[in-house]
């Protein structure tokens, strides 16, 4: 059939006409909506390596660097370290100075007599002997010393601003610096470890001494 003949047949079938109408209207528009949702997702892409491509490349975190290691110890040191042992949870007992019973500066004096020092007897006597220790270098060894503040009952933060002159400048216990913060010393029950920055510890610190023999002493 020619063209002719097919359009002169649906002249007399309009209906048939108009849908073959719509559907070539519809079967556009959808090739239209393809189109433009192609355009779209090209353009999206495109922009977002465009932006890709502008952005700075993250930046690489700063290297650790390794403290310094620390010095080994010496043999003094090592000696002392073995001498405390010999004292861990001794019991406390006034005047005493053996593993059976010791006080603060029985500790102190007892410890250092087995690596061959001969220390005081007292704690304001041995506070008066050494090498004193600037502030912030303590290291293994420094003996500690705090005034009476630490022995007052129900210390609290706001005590050292009112205790009498004496109790702030005399002496009344100490102990041997372990490291990190901590301290060996014999309390009322018994040779423990305590923590120099505990409120007690902290606020009746007056000071340390080193004994060990040598002028200089290297910072840890």
């Amino acid at each position: 059939m020619t063209v002719t003949g097919i359009l002169t047949a649906w002249q007399w079938q309009p209906g048939r006409f108009r849908s073959f109408c719509r559907s070539v209207e519809e079967k556009v528009v959808r090739q239209r909506k393809g189109l433009c949702r192609q355009t779209f997702l090209f353009l999206a892409l495109a922009a977002i390596l465009l932006l890709g491509g502008c952005a700075k490349a993250p930046r690489r975190p700063p290297e650790a660097v390794a403290p310094p290691p620390r010095p080994l110890p010496t043999p003094q040191e090592t000696a002392l370290d073995r001498a405390l042992g010999e004292f861990a949870k001794a019991p406390y007992r006034s005047g005493g100075v053996s593993p059976k019973g010791v006080d603060c500066s029985g500790l102190v004096m007892a410890v250092y007599q087995r690596v061959g020092l001969a220390l005081p007897r007292t704690t304001t006597q041995q506070f008066t002997e050494g090498q004193p220790v600037p502030p912030g270098k303590l290291r293994f060894g420094d003996v500690v010393f705090f005034n009476r503040y630490c022995q007052v009952k129900k210390s609290g933060p706001y005590m050292a601003g009112i205790l009498p002159p004496a109790y702030v400048s005399e002496v009344c216990h100490n102990g041997i610096y372990l490291g990190n913060g901590r301290f060996i010393h014999a309390s009322p029950r018994g040779v423990e470890i305590s923590r120099l920055d505990a409120e007690v510890w902290r606020a009746s610190f007056i000071g340390a001494r080193w004994f060990f023999s040598g002028n200089a002493r290297e910072s840890p």
